[in-house]
């Protein structure tokens, strides 16, 4: 069974290793986990269906182990409003269970990894809820681990040093569960900082010896002018949720001279591939030779991916990711979001592409692009910057008037921000993400 592999597979070694290191509660081990220490299937009606709420890795670690076969549905709620979960859910609230052990479970758990009486477990993820309600996937447990890294594999390839992995993402939204799924099912350990400032939780990454970080590309640029950043032993640098350019791939190269991958996952289509070469986009022969077996696909621009455990997925199987690329030689690029295309005078014009472009200004270290309804001309861009610290001194008019012109020499008159605001930092949506609210 699938499970066995993910779970007691994965937990079967050094039962006393760490999987979750939190501030304000003791470590969960391997060996806790296992036990069901946070007492879930006593709360837990078999076949139920359950919400989790709040911030806690732990619980959604602890919920990986003993839900899955035991739940019929487990809910990541989160930081959302409980009121996107089902009406019947048990209601499992980390700030009351994450600290507190619950009753031992009078099932030793030993039917939820074997033949007899198992539920088949459905994992909802909810988005993010910026461009509207929240919209729920429900995943299998198979769709959510494809591109984690077994520790078997690891050992194989002559790695026999575990890894420890700080948390920046929410952990019940798709890039977080990657990462504790990592440091389950991977043989790693997790660092979980809280949600306090950037630069705080990378000291205390810092001081916790963590040699792995996922974080989406806005967050890493924000990393490389950190005072914490060149503290950071990485050995490991993940990324996703936005379009990784070559810029900063090369940024983060030089920095830290370790193993970078992005990794192309979706709420709705689960993780699908990964890519280690540090070029930007993927290689064109995955649309040919799926990586993993997960099969992709270019229809009218956009990328599809074969997700049928999602429960998004057409007839077909595949699932329409929503992002745009571009087949260009042996690469295919990423270009922007299909739903962020605007019309400017007459123009289609992505905002991405705006972005990239202001941040090869020199003057520019970060860019976001936000379009604004306009009666004239239909839409209008505005853009926020990050200066770079060798911005030359230019007075604001003149800043403003030389990162248009360069746009428009670089693209065309319409993809010129209207408005453009200096910012020390950007905003970030509650995934990472730059904000475009």
């Amino acid at each position: 069974m699938y499970e066995d592999r993910t779970t007691a597979g994965a937990l079967s070694t050094a039962a006393d290793h760490p999987v979750i290191l939190s501030d304000g509660s003791p470590p969960l081990t391997r060996q806790a986990l296992r036990n069901d220490a946070l007492g879930l299937r006593h709360r837990v009606p078999r076949g139920a269906t359950v919400a989790l709420v709040g911030p806690g890795s732990r619980l959604v670690a602890a919920a990986i182990v003993a839900l899955e076969g035991w739940a019929a549905r487990v809910e990541l709620v989160g930081d959302l409003s409980p009121a996107v979960s089902s009406p019947d859910a048990v209601v499992l609230r980390s700030d009351e269970i994450d600290g507190v052990p619950g009753p031992p479970s009078t099932d030793d758990g030993a039917s939820t990894r074997g033949e007899v009486d198992q539920v088949h477990t459905a994992w909802r993820l909810f988005s993010s809820g910026t461009t509207g309600l929240p919209t729920p996937t429900d995943h299998s447990l198979d769709s959510l681990t494809r591109r984690t890294r077994p520790a078997d594999n690891r050992l194989d390839r002559g790695d026999r040093e575990s890894r420890r992995w700080g948390l920046l993402y929410p952990p019940m939204r798709m890039a977080g569960i990657q990462v504790l799924l990592q440091a389950i099912h991977g043989g790693d350990s997790l660092v979980d900082a809280g949600t306090a400032e950037l630069e705080a939780r990378l000291d205390r990454f810092v001081r916790s010896g963590v040699d792995a970080l996922s974080a989406t590309p806005t967050m890493w640029r924000m990393i490389l002018r950190s005072r914490a950043g060149d503290r950071l032993p990485l050995r490991q640098i993940t990324m996703g949720g936005e379009i990784a350019t070559q810029s900063l791939l090369n940024a983060l190269r030089n920095r830290f001279g370790a193993r970078i991958t992005h990794v192309y996952a979706s709420t709705e289509a689960g993780a699908a591939f990964s890519v280690n070469d540090a070029i930007e986009g993927f290689p064109r022969h995955y649309l040919d030779t799926p990586p993993g077996g997960v099969a992709l696909d270019v229809r009218d621009g956009v990328l599809f991916v074969h997700a049928p455990g999602s429960s998004t997925a057409a007839p077909d199987g595949f699932v329409s990711t929503g992002d745009l690329v571009e087949l260009r030689g042996d690469r295919v690029y990423f270009v922007g979001r299909a739903s962020g295309l605007v019309n400017v005078g007459g123009d289609k014009v992505s905002p991405e592409r705006v972005e990239e472009t202001l941040r090869q200004h020199p003057a520019v270290q970060d860019a976001v692009v936000v379009p604004r309804r306009s009666s004239i001309t239909g839409w209008v861009l505005t853009s926020e910057v990050v200066l770079a610290p060798s911005n030359d001194g230019l007075a604001p008019g003149d800043l403003r008037s030389a990162l248009r012109a360069f746009v428009t020499e670089q693209l065309s008159r319409s993809h010129a921000p209207a408005r453009i605001t200096v910012v020390s930092e950007l905003s970030l949506s509650s995934t990472g993400k730059a904000s475009r609210a």
